[in-house]
């Protein structure tokens, strides 16, 4: 499998991915619009898993800190525990080239266990930390909680 930075010509395979990996969503959920893309591919942090089509992707940036930087991984997903593992391969490697040595990425291991296996695999640990978070607006007058960091 190669993983790659995205490209302009993969946008629109990548919202289909998106949507065949998370169906049912509100349409506030999906990352994968051009707008967002054209961010993340200038963030040197995002990636596709790429064999014989896209197998999965990863959207991440760098947050300045004050002093250092950290690469927040904000949607990863995959078709399967390798293209997870090689993903986060990726921006582990892309973060340790730009000098950004932390590297977060929220997950719910209780829906996404083969996601939190393949980060345990690749060295992520688990600090104990909980996120939680506030949805403003119409979203979060619709009861609209998920879709952050997912």
């Amino acid at each position: 499998m190669q993983y790659r930075f995205i490209e302009e010509s993969d946008f629109e395979d990548l919202a289909l991915l998106e949507e065949e990996l998370f169906p049912g969503k509100p349409d506030s959920f999906y990352r994968c619009q051009p707008a967002a893309l054209r961010f993340f591919a200038r963030s040197s942090h995002t990636f596709v898993a790429d064999e014989n089509g896209l197998q999965g992707f990863v959207l991440a940036q760098a947050v300045w800190q004050g002093d250092r930087a950290t690469v927040l991984i904000t949607r990863i997903a995959a078709k399967s525990n390798e293209a997870y593992s090689g993903l986060l391969k990726a921006v582990l490697k892309s973060a340790y080239d730009a000098n950004a040595y932390e590297i977060v990425l929220f997950i719910n291991k209780n829906t996404r266990n083969n996601l939190y296996n393949a980060a345990l695999d690749v060295g992520f640990s688990n600090s104990g930390l909980e996120m939680i978070s506030r949805v403003l607006g119409s979203r979060g007058q619709r009861g609209e909680i998920t879709g952050i960091f997912e």
